[in-house]
């Protein structure tokens, strides 16, 4: 997974760490951007034609396209955007928007536009159960969450993972964070767990169809998934994005991955294809 490909406009929004286990195309080792991208996309659903299956999206941010496969091809944003979408408008569908941390610009396309948490980490979900996806920004730097018209609160500190989803099964999303360097998840109000080590990434789902979010981590140096008490198997390479989402319907989510270096989307036991290209941002999950 060669994240230095957008690596220059993404130093810009927040720091970089060393994830010293993934490697390049051309097998030498490489300082990877532990950034805004792995950590927004763990937030909302992605079903942009409202059939109940998420669907294969791109987000190309040196042309603004966003690439929906089998449903749509539209130019909305620029170089330096990130991709959040959302149901912001409780249609049951994904709307196509962007944040733009320069600026604390959110553009929901043929919706709305409004300015909140410039600087910060996009954090987009349904805080209040309402239907409706919230604009939600995380600043690192002092564990502020801003949740647009719902709450302002501190919980976490730098280099925290921001990890928006529902882990009591509540309806609602809840405040959390993953912490690599200890291993700690801790959900605000719920409950603190250590699963995890500095080079996992949190993949979070509901992977049983109970209707609440599992503790779950992605070790992409090995292919590693494993779900704290429940299960660990081994899909994927070190040039993977994890990518778990309901690919089929079914109410679970599914164990998939985006392959950036030739565009191969893998959803275990469902299906492969190929969509996208080195550069892309996977605007899903």
């Amino acid at each position: 997974m060669n994240l230095t490909s957008f690596g220059d406009y993404l130093a810009g929004y927040t720091h970089v760490s060393e994830i010293s286990c993934f490697a390049s195309y051309t097998d030498e080792p490489v300082v990877l951007v532990t950034n805004y991208i792995e950590r927004l996309l763990q937030t909302t659903p992605f079903d942009f034609h409202g059939d109940g299956l998420a669907d294969l999206g791109l987000f190309r941010a040196s042309s603004g396209l966003w690439a929906i496969r089998g449903v749509t091809r539209v130019y909305f944003g620029t170089s330096g955007d990130l991709p959040v979408p959302g149901d912001y408008s409780g249609s049951d569908t994904a709307e196509i928007a962007i944040y733009r941390g320069s600026t604390g610009l959110w553009a929901i396309r043929d919706l709305s536009r409004f300015y909140m948490g410039s600087g910060g980490i996009p954090v987009p979900g349904d805080y209040d159960g309402d239907g409706f996806c919230d604009a939600g920004v995380f600043t690192d730097s002092s564990g502020q969450w801003q949740i647009k018209d719902v709450t302002s609160v501190f919980f976490g500190q730098s280099l925290d993972w921001p990890i928006s989803r529902d882990f009591n099964g509540d309806g609602t999303v809840d405040i959390g964070i993953f912490r690599g360097t200890s291993g700690l998840w801790a959900i605000r109000g719920y409950t603190r767990a250590y699963y995890g080590r500095q080079d996992d990434w949190p993949v979070p789902g509901d992977y049983d169809g109970d209707g609440i979010e599992e503790i779950a981590i992605g070790r992409p140096c090995i292919g590693l998934w494993a779900r704290r008490n429940i299960t660990r198997l081994y899909y994927g390479t070190c040039l993977d994005w994890p990518r778990p989402a309901d690919y089929s319907g079914n109410g679970t989510d599914d164990i998939g991955i985006f392959r950036e270096q030739n565009g191969l989307w893998a959803i275990r036991g469902t299906t492969r294809a190929y969509f996208g290209r080195v550069g892309d941002i996977p605007a899903t999950r």
